[in-house]
């Protein structure tokens, strides 16, 4: 699958991830950990869902899917 049929999918929500577009994550692993930002891209499907997470000060993380949580 292409970068572009997975944002597509992701986009319509036909694919079975756990997060979508701007959805608010608490990053649970890693040099951000304990911080919370918003999913902005789905970039891979394997091996794990693959997202691109963008903080408040403009900068941005990559994160699997079990190293984020919804943020409350």
């Amino acid at each position: 699958m292409t970068q572009y049929e997975i944002e597509k999918e992701w986009l319509d929500s036909t694919l079975d991830v756990s997060y979508r577009f701007d959805d608010v994550v608490l990053v649970k692993n890693g040099t951000r950990a304990g911080e919370v930002g918003r999913v902005i891209s789905l970039f891979a499907l394997e091996p794990f869902p693959h997202y691109m997470v963008e903080f408040v000060d403009g900068s941005s993380i990559a994160a699997y899917e079990s190293d984020l949580e919804r943020a409350t």
